[in-house]
């Protein structure tokens, strides 16, 4: 059995949901929920943090998932939404597993609408397809956020007292929270109070996903310049058209018609984005329409989208799939605005990987922070291992001035000992040493994947490789004291820009010489490559060819020396 505290913090309220998963049937433990300040978060991205932290710390309360209660900081997931987190499916040739998304990131570098070193990405395979030319392919579901979207939204968590353990796309906790085992193509739409995501999957295999920049607050928008009443009155007047449908003929008739004004472009998106799919070659229609969230309850918004769509559409319902026992809170509220934290704290089905956009830093920092606690508490352990050797040797000492005859053979035990005391300072020599031997040969690998990002920048479009080897430059290794045995730092952990860690040799292809002059610039202003020699151009019916051997140099270097790295001392 697993249990997991999902979490997301939408625009106007954060929502937390505890669930445990693992049986035939997921059971909720908890559920809450807290209101943000107007304007704390926009789009997704954090604008307050002081907010956003004080409406965490409230809305745990209001779950009961205190810090108390577990002993240690609580573990969340988090699921984040917004237009700089993106959804999308790419075909491409089968790699391993474990180089699954440094193939995904330079596959996908035209598709991904945010630069390459802002952009966190994780991947998993669907299925595979075979190519007209017999060759297998894979289907992969790619989902990639801007850091700018990520970051904050982890570091006010850590702050508010938790340990993000992951961070999903809201469009995927969707699917895992709503989405059933009846056949055919559904599409969840998610209408918030900005956004508005839809989600087009085939039993919890998503197809299509887009995020719609307006949501609920259009609709308030818009009886609030009908009425001329503050935001907050055209709040209140919406929520009485949505959950008290009796009130509805009680309100003015300029608030109606507004309210139907303000969803009609919301409702023309949505319309449009199915329209759209059902133009994509290889996919069945839709066959079914879900709403949920807030903005799903404006009264005959569900008659107004089926009208539009011409299929079936339903109110959601994530807590149809889950077990609340004897738990207290508001179903109906619960069951329209919790579904995006109640996916994040599922699991996924058992053989589907998990999507993960958490940044690397954040777990190479919890590494170096256990490290470290482990580090202090075998200090502790040594310090109290002397003192006790201490007040051991003094008991001793005592012991023998009762004794002169056996003090000689007390103070050759006390010398035995010794040694033990000294372990730990032996250890963190052997370390230190080790690390100095391994650092150079770690810092100074070629980041394969970089080259190939590298090669593909600075190759001109009208120039193409049609043949690649490469071979890694020997690493430097540390020097050893003569006297001492102990091995030398080495001056610089990173190899310089000017240093060769490996070499390319490619074969090129043009449509006529001055490609290869266009070639030869950019390589030599690209301060990534050295020109070690190339071939005379050779001219055919088909262009021009030539053959070079290129320099790695240190300016492409490891992303993987933090991993090695030992604090000095």
């Amino acid at each position: 059995m697993t249990r997991r505290i999902g979490i997301e913090v939408a625009a106007t309220s954060v929502r937390i949901v505890e669930i445990e998963s693992g049986g035939s049937r997921a059971k909720v433990h908890a559920f809450g929920e807290a209101a943000l300040p107007k304007g704390a978060v926009s789009d997704g991205v954090v604008a307050d943090r002081s907010a956003v932290k004080r409406t965490v710390t409230a809305c745990l309360k209001n779950a009961h998932l205190e810090r108390s209660r577990f002993g240690a900081p609580p573990e969340v997931w988090l699921a984040v939404a917004g237009l700089r987190a993106i959804s999308r499916e790419i075909v491409m040739p089968r790699v391993p597993d474990a180089d699954l998304d440094a193939a995904v990131r330079l596959q996908a570098l035209d598709i991904i609408p945010f630069p390459e070193e802002e952009t966190l990405l994780s991947a998993r395979t669907l299925g595979t397809v075979t190519a007209p030319d017999g060759t297998e392919l894979v289907r992969v579901h790619l989902a990639a956020a801007h850091r700018a979207l990520v970051e904050p939204l982890v570091g006010v968590l850590a702050e508010s007292g938790l340990v993000v353990k992951g961070v999903d796309l809201a469009s995927s906790a969707l699917v895992r929270s709503l989405a059933g085992e009846e056949p055919g193509v559904e599409a969840i739409v998610s209408i918030g109070a900005e956004l508005t995501t839809i989600v087009i999957h085939e039993l919890g295999e998503p197809h299509f996903v887009r995020t719609i920049a307006g949501g609920g607050n259009a609709v308030t928008r818009a009886i609030s310049a009908a009425l001329d009443i503050p935001a907050a009155d055209a709040e209140q007047i919406k929520i009485r058209l949505g959950w008290s449908p009796t009130d509805a003929g009680r309100l003015p008739a300029e608030a109606v018609a507004a309210a139907r004004d303000g969803s009609a472009p919301l409702l023309g998106e949505i319309r449009s984005s199915i329209d759209y799919f059902a133009t994509l070659p290889g996919l069945p229609e839709v066959s079914r329409v879900v709403v949920t969230g807030g903005g799903s309850r404006l009264a005959g918004l569900v008659e107004r989208l089926e009208y539009q769509v011409r299929v079936p559409v339903t109110t959601a319902s994530w807590l149809e799939h889950v077990d609340t026992g004897r738990l207290s809170f508001d179903r109906i509220h619960a069951d329209t605005v919790g579904a995006v934290a109640a996916g994040a704290a599922m699991t996924e089905s058992a053989g589907r990987k998990a999507l993960d956009l958490l940044p690397p830093e954040v777990l190479v920092e919890r590494r170096r922070a256990r490290t470290t606690r482990t580090i202090q508490s075998a200090a502790v352990v040594a310090v109290v291992a002397l003192a006790a050797g201490g007040a051991l040797r003094f008991l001793q000492v005592r012991n023998a001035e009762h004794g002169v005859g056996n003090i000689e053979g007390e103070i050759a035990h006390l010398q035995k000992q010794l040694p033990a005391y000294d372990r730990v300072q032996q250890q963190d020599n052997a370390i230190f040493a080790d690390s100095h031997i391994g650092m150079p040969i770690v810092s100074h690998e070629v980041n394969w994947p970089a080259v190939f990002a590298a090669l593909a920048k600075y190759t001109p479009a009208s120039v193409s490789a049609s043949g690649f080897s490469g071979s890694t430059a020997v690493a430097p290794t540390a020097a050893t004291s003569a006297s001492t045995g102990h091995v030398a730092a080495p001056s610089s952990a990173l190899p310089s820009p000017t240093d060769t860690v490996g070499t390319v040799s490619l074969s090129f292809s043009g449509p006529q010489y001055p490609s290869f002059k266009e070639w030869f610039d950019a390589m030599v202003a690209s301060a990534r490559f050295e020109i070690v020699q190339y071939s005379g151009v050779s001219s055919s019916g088909h262009g021009v060819g030539f053959t070079a051997q290129l320099a790695v140099t240190g300016a492409i270097h490891t992303d993987r020396l933090a991993e090695f790295e030992v604090p000095k001392r």
